[in-house]
Order: structure tokens, then sequence, then C-alpha cells
């Protein structure tokens, strides 16, 4: 349990060969639940990889009921997250106080998790044993971007639009050009607008304030020039970030003549943060 709980891979190697058990708990304690919380070590992934290539079950509780992937969330991990989801465990699955994967990730202020559960197909509704959601835990803690992320809101156009392809909804984005429709597409939050949330996804929040300076929308930000970028202050390498992402996407392929009817049609939070998810793909 020692080796694991410091993601000790190689000697959880030797000991597994030597015949011990990859499901041993302790106390309801497990081995994987052990290696999922180890202490600030770069071998956790490794470890818990080993665990699960052992058939240690990723949906074995402690006793607070909490699961590896609750511990992986916490702590921060979105990698080990993703490789317990892969192993079949369940994301929604629900702690002594009702928390969630997703709730701890929130409550704790982890976005590289919160992105990465959202991605898995984490439910953002399911509430706690007092009735909170993921956003409202998020926002009692002061983490005000996690909040806002999840606050965006299903639109009563969803059936329409489930099926976005990712050039569809930047299209949408592209072609919004009044304060109104603006105020219409983001109605449901009201800390950070399309802009923000762009940086953000991409971790270039530190651009915001400038951008917002020079009256930069989000529009223009997506279709600036090389020198555009230069003359506004946007160093090498957070150009390349966009670039990047701009690649990734196919903005650049897109015909504004040759917009699909969809493109007309208002943006739902969901989408939006289905845009997000994207370039956070993109950025990581």
């Amino acid at each position: 349990m020692y080796t694991a709980s410091v993601a000790n891979v190689e000697l959880v190697r030797v000991l597994l060969d030597k015949g011990a058990n990859a499901s041993f708990d302790k106390d309801k304690q497990t081995i994987l639940i052990t290696a999922c919380s180890a202490r600030g070590s770069e071998q956790i992934l490794k470890c818990v990889e080993l665990l699960l290539s052992r058939n240690a079950d990723p949906n074995v509780p402690c006793r607070r009921l909490m699961t590896p992937i609750m511990y992986a969330a916490r702590d921060g991990h979105p990698q080990v997250v993703a490789l317990l989801v892969a192993h079949g465990a369940e994301i929604n699955t629900q702690d002594e106080n009702g928390y969630t994967a997703l709730t701890w990730a929130s409550r704790q202020g982890h976005k590289n998790v919160v992105l990465k559960l959202l991605e898995l197909g984490a439910n953002k509704m399911l509430q706690t044993k007092d009735g909170k959601t993921p956003s409202e835990i998020a926002k009692r803690n002061k983490h005000l971007e996690i909040f806002n992320l999840l606050s965006l809101t299903l639109n009563p156009v969803e059936g329409k639009l489930q099926q976005l392809t990712k050039e569809e909804t930047i299209c949408k984005l592209l072609t919004t050009d009044s304060d109104k429709d603006k105020d219409n597409i983001f109605s449901s939050y009201t800390a950070f607008g399309d802009l923000e949330i762009f940086l953000h996804g991409l971790g270039l929040e530190h651009m915001t304030d400038v951008l917002k300076e020079r009256d930069i929308t989000l529009r223009h930000l997506l279709t600036m020039r090389k020198d555009e970028f230069i003359k506004n202050g946007i160093s090498s390498k957070d150009q390349q970030k966009i670039l990047a992402a701009l690649k990734e996407l196919e903005v650049e392929e897109i015909k504004f003549g040759e917009l699909p009817e969809v493109a007309k049609l208002e943006i739902s939070g969901d989408e939006f943060l289905n845009f997000l998810l994207k370039l956070n793909s993109v950025a990581t």
C-alpha cells in the first residue's frame, strides 16, 4: 500500500509480479485509490495504468463512497481521470455527500479536470446531498471561471443543434455582429464574454485586458493577420497557440458566402461549451 501511496511504479510492479493482489484493500482503501491520491509524483499515471492492467476495479469505493476517479479529480489529474474512464470507471457516481468527480474538481478549482470530465460526458446537473450543483460548488469556493463554464445552459432550440460540426459552430461565432445578438448568444453567463471564454480555453487569459482595452472582438481575433497580431502586442508564443487552434478547427477554410443555414440560429450555452472543449483539446 505504501509503494502505491508514493506512486513507486517499479516497486509496485515487482510486488504484483510476486503475487500481490492489485485489488487489495485495507479498511476499504484500495491500492488503486491510494495511487490516485499519491503525493505529487509524475509516476501516478504509470502506477494507475499498471494497476488497471492487473485488473484493479476502478469502481470500488472507499468508506466515504469515493471512487478512484473522484480522488484523481480532486487532486487535479486529468490524464488519470481519462485513463480510469477508458477502463470502465463510472463518471457520474456519487459519494456519501452526493459529490461526483466533477463536483470534486469544481470544488478544488481544477479547470483542466473539469474540461476533461465534461468532454468525457460528466453530468453537470447532478446535485450534492445539500442540493448544490458543481457550478454552485465552484462559485462557493470562488472558482469563478469554472462556475461560468458550468453555468452555460441548454438552449430551447437544442434539439435542432445537437449535431453541429465544429465548422458550423465557429461560423455562428464569427457571424455574430451585433451587441444584441451577443446578448442572446451568451445570456447564460455574465462574468465572461465570448472573447474571455475563448482566451481562457487556450490558457491565454493574460491577454484579456489588453484586447478588451483595444476593443478587439472574438471575430476580429479569429480573423487577424500576422501584422495585426504584432501591432496589438501579441507575442509569438501566444500567436502560435491561436493559430494552432484556428488550424485545428479549420477556421481559415470557412467561406462566409457559403455558410450553412444552421449558422443563422442562436448558439446555445452547451454548444459554446463544446466549442471550448475543442479549444482545450487543441491547447493541451
